[in-house]
């Protein structure tokens, strides 16, 4: 019977340290009190200041109205300041989609605008094609003379679809300054392709 109440004797003394220390992390860790450490901490004396005892400190009573009055304050600035945010934030999100859209806009119209473009083009290119080889099998001195009348930049597109001999033998036949500048722009012409 003695080892029986060894036994239930530790048992006890293991549970109350085991008590203690939990209240000693508590008071720490200033935790509020919960469940078990409640009903010890009601069983804790009068006199006590720790989280547990129900009482403020003197200071406390002098320091939180100025200070719950700061908090309030801060507090409400930040909710401000949060709901200033949020606005923005939904400001930028209307604009973004408003800007997404217009882009899908002119993607589209870029397309709509491209297959006319394109076709105009081609067009132009076999009118030219068709012209330069119109100035091609003409005589080089009759050839010279009607280019003579046309702007630079439409002979020096022509010149460029042509075969050079036929090139030279028109060229050959221009006034000196027309032909001159012409070769400069076929020259240049070149150098950029």
């Amino acid at each position: 019977m003695d080892r029986n109440y060894g036994r239930i004797w530790m048992r006890v003394l293991a549970a109350v340290l085991v008590v203690k220390f939990a209240v000693s992390v508590a008071v720490v860790l200033n935790l509020r009190p919960t469940g078990l450490i409640e009903g010890l901490a009601t069983a804790a004396p009068a006199n006590s200041t720790t989280p547990f005892s129900g009482q403020d400190s003197g200071d406390d009573k002098e320091c939180h109205p100025e200070l719950l009055r700061l908090l309030r304050l801060k507090m409400a600035r930040l909710d401000q300041r949060e709901a200033r945010l949020d606005q923005r934030e939904q400001d930028l999100q209307l604009l973004k989609k408003d800007i997404e859209e217009k882009v899908k806009q002119l993607k589209d119209l870029q397309r709509k605008l491209e297959g006319p473009v394109k076709k105009q083009r081609l067009k132009e290119g076999a009118r030219l094609q068709h012209l330069a080889g119109v100035y091609s099998s003409m005589d080089p001195v009759r050839a010279a003379v009607l280019l003579e009348k046309l702007d630079e930049d439409t002979v020096t597109r022509l010149f460029a679809i042509m075969k050079s001999k036929k090139v030279a033998k028109i060229l050959a036949n221009m006034s000196p300054e027309k032909a001159a500048r012409i070769s400069a722009r076929l020259y240049g012409k070149n150098e950029d392709q």
